[in-house]
């Protein structure tokens, strides 16, 4: 048996230690749940504490505003407002292109009509 061979051990332990504490830092500050609660059913007492909250304050709202907001936040949160203004966008990018392409269509039979 060699001399040698208590140190590949502790060397071992010392490289599991140094690994654990590089995944550590590395995952130390990762934010693994959003900051942001994830969107959902409304919940009738929280929407009634937000009403009375907003009386409290002297901005009085209805239930059904809340409500309406508070999904709106979820929608946003879940991602399902971003893909609705994407499509808006591409639609409207989409009509924006096709009058500029008949605008010029326009423009190329009224420079014909005026050669003539």
């Amino acid at each position: 048996m060699s001399l040698d061979m208590p140190f590949y051990f502790f060397f071992g332990i010392l490289g599991l230690v140094a690994g654990g504490l590089i995944v550590w830092f590395l995952m130390a500050d990762h934010p693994f749940e959003s900051l942001e609660t994830p969107g959902g059913p409304v919940d009738e007492a929280e929407v009634s504490l937000l009403a009375k909250e907003m009386a409290d304050d002297g901005r009085p709202l209805d239930e059904d505003t809340i409500t309406k907001l508070l999904g709106l936040h979820g929608d946003y949160v879940d991602g399902r407002i971003r893909e609705a203004q994407a499509k808006a966008e591409a639609a409207r990018l989409e009509a924006e292109r096709a009058k500029l392409t008949q605008e010029s269509a326009g423009k190329q039979e009224s420079a014909g009509e005026e050669v003539v």
